[in-house]
């Protein structure tokens, strides 16, 4: 675990990533962004839209939504282009749902931080389905205050919108949140709130991926994740 400086106060959300985080990280990604491709091939009027595979599915939505809207083409094709999206998505999350399994010592690890009085926001870019499939195979759901999936929209994280979702569900603002996630984007969600940030190198994000968006705290695993806590507190040195 690395960190770059000791807190003193203690904050009251913890908002966890899923994928990679909590469970083994799965999803055929890169074959999914293959259908979507196919797809998109099928629209001469998209065929100067210079997607690739590194290019997620989210933000070939978003920019396809944007040429329309800018030219004027019918709000109906965007949907009927949107549907055939998430149909794809959802076909490749549900598969992976279905094989999702827990990372060493999670239970265990959310059950710590429940007893430490912690409120826990579930966020992941998953759909609905996927979610719900997820942490009722694991037997994880009950730690958790509230899940937020990606619902109806394509503006995921790291976009504004997706963490600022989560935080208002919990009612008045809560004066400190810390955001726990593998990914470049969960930590640029992080930022985009004023979260304290605690990159996991368990899944896709390497060490040095999450610290070039300086992360204030770098573990392993979620099982260093309660150790942390403590030394946020000052009460024991985890280093």
């Amino acid at each position: 675990m690395t960190s770059k400086d000791s807190i003193s106060f203690c904050p009251n959300i913890i908002i966890i990533d899923l994928d990679g985080t909590l469970i083994k990280f799965q999803i055929d990604y890169l074959n999914a962004r293959k259908d979507a491709l196919l797809l998109i091939k099928k629209y001469s009027f998209l065929r100067n839209m210079k997607f690739t595979l590194n290019d997620s599915i989210f933000f070939m939505d978003r920019e396809i939504k944007k040429f329309l809207v800018e030219n004027e083409l019918s709000e109906n094709i965007y949907k009927e282009i949107h549907d055939k999206l998430v149909s794809i998505l959802e076909r490749y999350e549900m598969d992976s749902a279905k094989r999702a399994k827990l990372l060493p010592s999670v239970k265990e690890t959310l059950a710590q931080i429940k007893d430490m009085r912690w409120n826990l926001i579930l966020f992941t870019a998953n759909g609905e389905n996927a979610m719900n499939t997820i942490v009722n195979k694991t037997g994880i759901k009950d730690f958790f205050n509230v899940m937020i999936s990606r619902g109806d929209s394509m503006e995921v994280k790291p976009h504004p919108h997706h963490i600022k979702s989560a935080i208002s569900t919990m009612g008045p603002s809560p004066k400190v949140i810390i955001v726990v996630g593998d990914s470049v984007a969960d930590m640029e969600s992080g930022k985009h709130i004023g979260a304290i940030t605690v990159g996991v190198t368990s899944g896709l994000g390497s060490p040095q991926q999450l610290a070039k968006v300086n992360v204030d705290y770098l573990i392993g695993s979620i099982a260093e994740l309660p150790c942390l806590l403590r030394h946020m507190h000052g009460d024991i040195d985890c280093q």
